[in-house]
């Protein structure tokens, strides 16, 4: 069975996975089969054009972006990627943020907004109406890709890397095309940004800190390609650069959804730690390059900076935590 497995695409693969259809041995030795293929942009893109087809999709904006990355790095840190998402969508900007809990006992994003009194159980219609009102919607992968619960049981009894941790991160519901990617591995990186480039991405951009994590880091240098129509360039960022300190990876350190919680709503007043503030504002200022309000990372950064110290990104919070909880 397996070698007329192997003979198929992992686009018919994976389609057949997610189908509610598939028996159990079928879906086992269809798992079984893809997690042994070596990750390539090829095997990517066919599994996320797959995932796409069961996807609930939602329609917001083409100019939105998206700040998800894929989690993994093992570190416990701040949920970076959803304050930073405040911060561009409070000057401006449209965030169409994907994202979860966490599969690892860290806080995800979605396990921070529930914490937070978010609404996080939002329909396509709902998403719309929030978008419309505050430039941002925050979408849970759960509600949007119901096919992948035929896959978790698998995933975790796996315990490892699979292309599904790849997979999520490129399957917005909203169609984005434009995409601030974290990911603390440079091999997935590399071929998250050969994937980007074939599904047709005009603009986005995957983050690798050298300390393994999967953000644009305070610790060291990160890493950054930016995927065009024509190639993927790959640059090297330095927080000194910015004049930014380099921090210890202690002064980053996140916890539970309580204590994240905790630190969210301080770092977004303007407060808390310099190291903190400073991881926020430089991813920030990345994901700020992928709209049209600059072109510039310094630029972006004093933006970035001016917003979050005027408590524009925490009055933006509260407007779209109270808005939600009325839907």
């Amino acid at each position: 069975m397996s070698a007329t497995l192997h003979n198929q695409s992992a686009f018919e693969l994976t389609k057949t996975l997610l189908s509610e259809k598939c028996e159990d041995a079928e879906r086992q030795a269809i798992f079984n089969d893809l997690v042994q293929r070596p990750i390539s942009a090829d095997l990517l893109t066919n599994g996320v054009r797959a995932l796409r087809e069961s996807m609930i999709p939602t329609s917001l904006s083409s100019d939105a972006i998206d700040t998800c990355g894929t989690g993994g790095s093992g570190l416990k840190t701040i949920n970076t990627s959803s304050l930073t998402a405040f911060i561009v969508a409070a000057v401006g900007g449209k965030v169409a943020k994907h994202g979860n809990r966490s599969a690892g006992g860290n806080c995800g994003c979605f396990d921070l907004l529930e914490e937070l009194g978010v609404n996080i159980d939002l329909n396509p219609d709902q998403e719309r109406r929030v978008f419309e009102e505050m430039g941002i919607a925050f979408l849970y992968a759960r509600l949007h890709h119901p096919a992948l619960r035929f896959v978790a049981p698998l995933r975790k009894k796996y315990g490892k890397k699979t292309l599904f941790n790849l997979i999520g991160p490129l399957c917005n519901p909203a169609g984005v095309h434009r995409q601030m990617i974290g990911t603390g591995s440079d091999t997935d990186a590399k071929v998250i940004a050969e994937t980007l480039q074939k599904l047709g991405s005009i603009g986005s951009m995957i983050v690798t800190g050298h300390d393994g994590l999967d953000e644009v880091t305070v610790t060291t240098g990160t890493r950054v390609r930016r995927v065009t129509e024509k190639d993927v360039k790959i640059e090297e960022f330095s927080p000194a650069s910015l004049s930014v300190p380099l921090a210890f990876a202690s002064e980053i350190e996140g916890g539970t959804a309580k204590e994240n919680s905790a630190l969210f709503l301080e770092l977004a007043q303007g407060r808390g730690t310099a190291a903190m503030k400073n991881l926020i504002l430089l991813n920030a200022a990345h994901a700020l390059l992928l709209t049209p309000l600059v072109t510039r990372i310094e630029d972006a950064f004093s933006l970035a900076q001016k917003t979050l110290e005027s408590g524009a990104a925490h009055d933006l919070f509260l407007s779209y935590r109270d808005f939600t909880k009325q839907l």
